[in-house]
């Protein structure tokens, strides 16, 4: 993860763009969310050698603005989910993380089950999701264009959970952050 301002990051954006690097093999999902004066960015890639294969073009453009990015956090996923549609345009969107604590791949499997039994799994409100290992801990990051929607989802999933003796998912803190730039790898879509 890095931290920039939004200024900094838009044309790092577009020098990477100006050298056919905006959507580079590989990418499925890049968000950068956060204070406007100190930006992060999480991306979502098919294989660690697409990251490493990105960056010789990354890098020189990130020193050529004083930019200094950190060693990447690479992580090993376990679920995405992406809704049917791929409108990405709208109302200013959110980015959640969530941490539950000795929250395990089979819990999460069965939330995700009972969310699409009732209909619920893939809400049009939430632009991505993904769930990964990080430390020996599942970690949750999602994209929503409304907190309205998020809210009553994570209600939902806390139902669940209490019907499952999931105890910790209720008290964990949902950790909301402005998104600045979003692109899904899967489309091409204008900033």
């Amino acid at each position: 993860m890095t931290t920039m301002t939004a200024e900094l990051y838009d044309e790092l954006v577009r020098r990477l763009e100006d050298r056919g690097a905006g959507a580079p093999p590989g990418r499925l999902y890049h968000v950068a969310y956060g204070p406007l004066d100190r930006l992060k960015v999480a991306d979502v890639w098919v294989s660690a050698q697409q990251l490493q294969e990105f960056g010789k073009t990354l890098l020189p453009a990130a020193e050529e603005l004083e930019v200094v990015l950190w060693e990447p956090d690479v992580n090993q996923v376990l679920d995405i989910i992406r809704p049917q549609r791929t409108d990405v345009e709208g109302p200013p969107r959110l980015l959640v993380r969530f941490d539950p604590p000795r929250l395990n791949a089979g819990q999460y499997k069965e939330i995700r089950t009972r969310l699409d039994e009732a209909g619920l799994g893939a809400p049009p409100e939430r632009l991505y999701h993904v769930c990964y290992h990080e430390d020996d801990q599942l970690r949750l990051m999602s994209v929503w264009q409304s907190e309205e929607a998020l809210r009553a989802f994570f209600d939902r999933v806390v139902r669940i959970t209490a019907d499952l003796g999931i105890r910790e998912v209720p008290r964990t803190t949902l950790e909301i952050e402005e998104v600045h730039h979003l692109i899904d790898g899967s489309a091409p879509h204008p900033r």
